[in-house]
């Protein structure tokens, strides 16, 4: 990240330099550099942590922000002085930008003044846990199904090389879908999806859209059988799926928050373009042990999946 030097009301300047330029952290790690030329009185460096959502109320959306980590380091000279600020262990996954809800944040404000405090610096930070998987069994291929649309006796089943996936790697997919009374399938779309879960509140943003053979579009056979890539991006910051639990006891806030990834099977059908959408969890992380080299590169679709 570097210096970093703001010009307050046209007059003074307070410089900010970190001891490393970077400015994403893990939890539990500590945030460390200096301050010099500070020319405000009674100032203090705040790293707070703020969730950011929307839920529904009966008469429209209401706007809710929860601060859920604060820490203060005191500057108490006008010369260049250390800071340090601890980041709690267990902290969630900064997402999206402050624009964007629902939204995790994380703030570095170099504030003066005592009762009314004036933020002169407002510094944006990136927290990331690294989320390592160690269980063998979620590194083998996931069989899903069969699972069946009663209206249609639609069936679907599915296989995909594994349910734990790093970013920026390929996720394979097979599916078969069964359609006995021959109704007409117009096309079937496959896509990744995160969801935030926040106090119940589901906010969902497609990521990736998965590619197939189009000849298996608009059709009435009995038996569909295609192969989808989706590829998780790496261009873009996504977090871990993670789960985090804040309850503050003096006033009485608290959330659950809960990162998850789906994949997303959508099948139109009928004459009037009918819906039926099936969702299979799976995990994102960091990195994954005990990965057999064969099962990361040759995985060979069976189209037997019994």
């Amino acid at each position: 990240m570097g210096n970093l030097q703001v010009q307050c009301r046209g007059k003074t300047y307070n410089e900010i330099e970190f001891d490393h330029r970077q400015n994403v952290y893990l939890p539990n790690e500590t945030i460390s550099g200096h301050v010099s030329h500070l020319q405000a009185t009674n100032a203090s460096l705040v790293l707070t942590g703020v969730i950011s959502f929307r839920k529904r109320k009966r008469h429209g959306l209401e706007k809710v922000q929860i601060t859920f980590f604060t820490t203060e380091c005191p500057l108490t000279s006008h010369d260049k002085q250390n800071f340090q600020l601890k980041l709690d262990e267990d902290l969630p996954p900064s997402f999206n930008d402050m624009s964007t809800y629902p939204n995790v944040t994380y703030t570095i404000n170099l504030l003066s003044g005592n009762s009314k405090r004036q933020t002169l610096v407002s510094i944006p930070i990136c927290v990331c846990p690294r989320i390592t998987i160690d269980r063998p069994l979620l590194l083998t291929p996931l069989f899903f199904g069969p699972i069946e649309n009663q209206s249609t006796n639609l069936k679907l089943e599915v296989k995909i090389n594994r349910a734990i996936f790093t970013f920026d790697e390929l996720i394979q997919i097979f599916y078969e879908l069964q359609n006995p009374k021959q109704i007409l399938i117009l096309k079937t779309e496959i896509s990744l999806g995160v969801y935030y879960t926040i106090q119940s509140n589901v906010y969902q943003n497609d990521i990736s859209t998965g590619f197939e053979n189009a000849s298996n579009i608009s059709s009435r056979n009995r038996l569909i059988r295609n192969k989808v890539l989706l590829n998780i991006p790496h261009k873009i910051y996504l977090p871990p799926t993670f789960k985090f639990q804040y309850e503050h006891e003096n006033d009485g806030l608290s959330f659950q928050l809960n990162i998850e990834y789906k994949i997303q099977f959508k099948v139109f059908f009928g004459d009037n373009d009918s819906l039926w959408q099936v969702d299979i969890p799976i995990v994102l992380c960091n990195e994954k042990l005990n990965l057999d080299k064969h099962e990361q590169n040759d995985f060979v679709v069976n189209t037997n999946l019994n």
